[in-house]
C-alpha cells in the first residue's frame, strides 16, 4: 500500500488512496452492500455506490466487494497478490492480465492512464470461488484486509 509517497514492506500497486479492511458484516448488511450484480459466476455486492476509503475520503472508484463465500473487496485490493500465492485450491486470477494468477503477474497500470483512473490495480478475482476449501490461508495472508472468508 502507498501512503505518503512512500512503499510499505510488502509488494503492492499504487492507488493513490489508502485501503480500508473489508467489512466483515457486509453480508448482514444489505442496505449498505447491496446485491449489484454478478461477475463471472460470482455475487457483486455495493458496485457503483460511493464508499470511503481508510482516511474517510470518498473512494475514486467503486467497484465493491465481489464474491460471497470468498469475497475480495475491490476497492481495498492493491494487487500484490498474496492470496493468489497461498491458495491451494487456485480460487483467485487476476482480472484485468486474464487467466494469469500470483504475485508479479497483474496487469501494472499506469498512474494517470485511463485504465489507471478507472481500476487503479489490477483486481483479485474469486474465479472459482466454489473450489474454496476455507483455509482462510487467503484472508490471514491479505496486507490490505480485503478478503473475507464465510462458510456456507
Amino acid at each position: 500500500m502507498w501512503l505518503s509517497g512512500k512503499q510499505d514492506s510488502y509488494m503492492g500497486r499504487e492507488v493513490g488512496y489508502k485501503s480500508k479492511p473489508i467489512d466483515p458484516a457486509f453480508l448482514s448488511k444489505p442496505s449498505e452492500y447491496p446485491i449489484t450484480g454478478e461477475h463471472n459466476g460470482h455475487k457483486v455486492y455495493a458496485a457503483g455506490i460511493q464508499r470511503l476509503d481508510g482516511e474517510g475520503k470518498p473512494l475514486p472508484t467503486a467497484h465493491g466487494i465481489h464474491g460471497t463465500q470468498t469475497a475480495v473487496d475491490w476497492d481495498a485490493c492493491i494487487a500484490d497478490g498474496v492470496c493468489m500465492d497461498v491458495c491451494p485450491v487456485f480460487v483467485y486470477e487476476w482480472t484485468l492480465n486474464t487467466g494469469q494468477s500470483g504475485s508479479g503477474k497483474d496487469m501494472v497500470l499506469t498512474p494517470g492512464s485511463p485504465d489507471w483512473q478507472a481500476w487503479r490495480c489490477d483486481k483479485s478475482e474469486p474465479i472459482r470461488e466454489k473450489d474454496c476449501i476455507y483455509c482462510m490461508a487467503c484472508e490471514t495472508s491479505c496486507p490490505t484486509q480485503c478478503i473475507k472468508i464465510t462458510q456456507p
